[in-house]
């Protein structure tokens, strides 16, 4: 795959996440993903997965604990087997009713057409302000 077909692909996990398609994304990832999004353990989700069935456990997480309200990738750059992706999004966590806004930055590595690492990076600070009551 070339840089292009790299964002190509990045961008497609996107639209099957913002259309509730998750098997679609999981389909995608090498039987070893490293998976992780930063923040303290307030933030449901948060933490370091590895293989598809602990992927899965993130997005059951995620979706038991915020209601995503808007989800905007912007801008993608590529070099190599890595593409970075930022953008930003909104939410609302379940437990307490309050909102957050965080812009993000997502670095994918694919190699062999499968997503092999994902790392987040966003407003850690602001979501755990939303999860504490």
């Amino acid at each position: 795959m070339n840089e292009s077909a790299h964002i190509e692909m990045v961008q497609r996990l996107y639209a099957d996440f913002v259309r509730g398609d998750i098997p679609s994304i999981l389909a995608v990832l090498d039987p070893a993903v490293e998976w992780i999004n930063g923040g303290s353990t307030i933030i449901a989700y948060a933490g370091t997965r590895h293989g598809s069935a602990q992927v899965q456990e993130f997005f059951a997480a995620l979706d038991a604990s915020v209601e995503v309200r808007t989800f905007e990738p912007r801008e993608y750059l590529a070099q190599g087997d890595r593409v970075v992706a930022m953008g930003r999004w909104t939410g609302r966590a379940k437990a307490t009713g309050r909102e957050y806004t965080s812009d993000w930055a997502m670095a994918w590595t694919i190699k062999n057409s499968r997503v092999t690492a994902f790392r987040s990076y966003e407003d850690t600070e602001a979501m755990a302000a939303a999860f504490t009551a």
